[in-house]
This record gives structure tokens, C-alpha cells and sequence, in this order.
């Protein structure tokens, strides 16, 4: 698992603050009920 972790390279507050602004920016007639963030090269 340690060498995983190594492999991962993290994700930054501004990573998650675009995520947040995109949904808080969609129009009305958008409905974004969940979003996953996760470090791309992070395997599923």
C-alpha cells in the first residue's frame, strides 16, 4: 500500500475548489447530485 501512495500524486485545494465551482456555476436547469475527485493517474 505504501508504494501505491508513492505512486499517487495528490490532489491540491485549487483541484478541488474548480470541481466545486463548476457545479455551483451550472445553470438552474442543471442538477449535478454527485461529484468524485479523485488524482488521475489513480486507478478505478
Amino acid at each position: 500500500m505504501e508504494a501505491f501512495y508513492k505512486s499517487v500524486d495528490p490532489l491540491e485545494k485549487e483541484d478541488i475548489a474548480a470541481a466545486i465551482a463548476y457545479a455551483l456555476t451550472q445553470p438552474a436547469r442543471v442538477s449535478v447530485n454527485e461529484i468524485l475527485i479523485r488524482p488521475s493517474n489513480q486507478e478505478m
